[in-house]
């Protein structure tokens, strides 16, 4: 097989036997979009049957992810997901190409980054703790406008417009998909890597328009507490004002979050939320936590 002659081969054929390393190489650092894209499309045959036969060119498929041919990045990512799949550790070294491939305005390459991510943190976690704030910041940089332009003042055609919208509406939910991913990505490092430097970037995401995002932020908040809670004390009164939440799902991981934290300035609150809330569930949460508050100050 030669670079030459690579238009005529069909990836999807390809075995371990028949591949020269030198070719696969050259097809990856080709100057042409369409050979580098065959050439990711073949090294995920062959991660698909032998994970050994791909090792050699992973670092070329990881820096592809931030490919500026879309088709391409998108195929190195899917490469590096079957990767993963086999062998989570394959990627150590190659992490950052991953994360860097989410600074993009393209929503289809943020959320198949984000899948590979969400699986790469349930094998090892560690290799992503490093890159928590850049994860954060993905999170933050793709926050979505809170509605959908209705474009009346460019497009007169009402059905123009409503396809616009629909395709708006469309690319907005994979974004919020991409971003929920993440989002959880970090809470699952907190998990297990607390990294106490990201205090400060969690609680920017406490104001943001997805409830899933602040939720998911509370508790990444409250996992760090729970390891150091002095390093969280500076969110305190961020999270107090979460339990106050339009949502039932933040105002319970806040409460949730003030209990590892052990801030007993939150009694007061936790005891308010305890008679008022229109949640049974966190009423009763809220009661237990400030006794427990109350009893350990």
């Amino acid at each position: 097989m030669t670079t030459n002659s690579f238009d005529g081969i069909d990836p999807a054929s390809i075995t371990p036997d028949d591949t020269d390393e030198s070719d696969v190489s050259a097809a990856l650092s080709s100057s042409n979009p369409l050979v580098r894209r065959r050439g990711v499309e073949l090294c995920e045959t062959l991660a698909e049957q032998d994970i050994d036969a791909v090792r050699p060119f992973l670092d070329r498929v990881a820096s592809l992810a931030g490919d500026s041919t879309v088709a391409v990045a998108l195929r190195a990512i899917s490469t590096l997901h079957t990767v993963v799949e086999s062998d989570g550790a394959a990627l150590e070294g190659r992490v950052s190409d991953l994360v860097g491939a989410l600074d993009t305005d393209v929503v289809d390459v943020q959320l198949t980054a984000g899948s590979v991510l969400g699986k790469l943190v349930v094998e090892r976690p560690d290799l992503l703790a490093p890159y928590t704030g850049q994860l954060i910041e993905a999170v933050r940089a793709t926050e979505p406008d809170p509605g959908i332009r209705d474009f009346g003042s460019v497009v007169n055609d009402r059905q123009t417009r409503r396809t616009l919208q629909e395709h708006e509406e469309a690319e907005r939910q994979r974004q919020i998909s991409a971003r929920r991913t993440l989002i959880n990505v970090v809470v699952a490092i907190t998990e297990t890597h607390p990294p106490f430097d990201v205090v400060d970037d969690l609680i920017v995401l406490l104001d943001d328009v997805d409830p899933a995002v602040t939720g998911g932020a509370v508790d990444a908040l409250g996992e760090l507490a729970a390891a150091n809670p002095d390093v969280v004390a500076p969110a305190s009164d961020r999270l107090i004002d979460c339990l106050d939440h339009d949502r039932t799902v933040v105002r319970a991981r806040a409460v949730r979050a003030l209990g590892y934290l052990g801030e007993s300035g939150a009694v007061p609150k936790l005891r308010a939320v305890g008679e008022t809330d229109n949640d049974e569930d966190i009423r009763e949460l809220a009661e237990e936590t400030a006794d427990f508050l109350a009893d350990a100050s």
